[in-house]
């Protein structure tokens, strides 16, 4: 068995309990999953400890106590860090304890993910690693993070932004696709599209499904091409170009197509060609849809350009990918 991934969840007074639990057992949901067992230790993917400033019940937002496991200690980091939501009663700026900073920044230098949650945003805003990132947050937190950190790009109309390693889920049900896209990048598609579906996350929009799966391709500074690759997986299900994403990154085409085969190790067309793909496959996997409606419905134009495009992104054909899924009981 793959050895477990190490996950801390930060608490403090004023955290939202339930948000902390529920990101705690659903990594312990993905495990048992998995392994098809309920027995949580023998199923086990990720570790999770509730981390204090001090070993001392931390009272909740609404008032239960929550007991951490651990302190803030930097000699052993873990691999995800989940920054849950607090209760902030006003949008004027909360300085955070030394400690707390200091130890989310060395848990970051040393490759940790970050998600923040919600009003979490504004805890992870404290330590500057949001500075000129794209994060979202509550709405009702947009005055004050112009008033007191304008270098971050706040944008709280999107459900979840991935920058980096700096994950943000804006709102309660977006919780889970930070779980789901945490669960992808250490177990895998697979795990991560199992663990969607059990949790319904496989409901959200499908630009939101789709910047999830495509979060590695955003490795890179490139914030223009990061622009592109967001009006392509917001509107592939359109009739987009590489024409269309350039003029979105405001380069010229030729500019466009060199600097995102750069950055994203992949030519335009192919990226859109990907979402669509994976959309595609998606909609597969529900009955009553023909072949051409799937087709449709991913923003190709016919049949056979999705034929094609499925040779060329997973070699197989629609049909037999329907097949293959009821052949495996899917």
């Amino acid at each position: 068995m793959a050895p477990t991934v190490s996950v801390e969840i930060f608490v403090d007074d004023a955290c939202w309990g339930g948000i902390v639990l529920l990101v705690r057992e659903a990594l312990a949901i993905a495990g048992t999953l998995q392994a098809r067992s309920a027995d949580l230790g023998g199923s086990q993917l990720f570790q999770v400890r509730l981390a204090g400033l001090a070993r001392r019940p931390v009272r909740s937002f609404t008032g239960p106590l929550i007991e951490p496991e651990t302190t803030l200690d930097m000699a052993v980091l873990p691999q995800v860090v989940v920054v849950p939501p607090f209760f902030f009663a006003d949008d004027e700026r909360k300085p955070i304890a030394p400690q707390l900073r200091a130890w989310l920044l060395e848990a970051y230098d040393a490759g940790a993910i970050v998600v923040c949650m919600a009003s979490g945003v504004r805890v992870l805003a404290e330590t500057g690693l949001l500075d000129g990132r794209n994060v979202t947050g509550n709405l009702s937190d947009q005055r004050m993070f112009a008033r007191h950190h304008p270098q971050v790009r706040f944008a709280p109309e999107t459900a979840l932004l991935i920058d980096g390693r700096i994950v943000s889920a804006g709102s309660i049900n977006p919780c889970m696709d930070a779980v789901t896209y945490i669960v992808a990048q250490f177990v895998g598609e697979t795990a991560a599209h199992k663990f969607a579906r059990y949790t319904n996350s496989v409901g959200q929009p499908s630009y939101e499904r789709a910047a999830i799966k495509h979060a590695a391709y955003k490795q890179h500074a490139d914030q223009r091409v990061k622009l592109a690759q967001e009006f392509i997986e917001r509107y592939f299900k359109q009739e987009i170009s590489a024409q269309d994403a350039a003029q979105r990154a405001t380069m010229s085409l030729r500019n466009f197509t060199r600097r995102f085969q750069q950055a994203v190790g992949m030519a335009a067309h192919l990226y859109i060609a990907r979402c669509r793909v994976e959309h595609a496959m998606e909609l597969l996997q529900q009955p009553g849809r023909s072949i051409l409606q799937v087709a449709l419905e991913s923003g190709f134009r016919n049949e056979a350009a999705m034929r094609r495009a499925f040779d060329q992104q997973v070699q197989v054909t629609p049909t037999a990918y329907r097949a293959a899924l009821r052949g495996n009981g899917g």
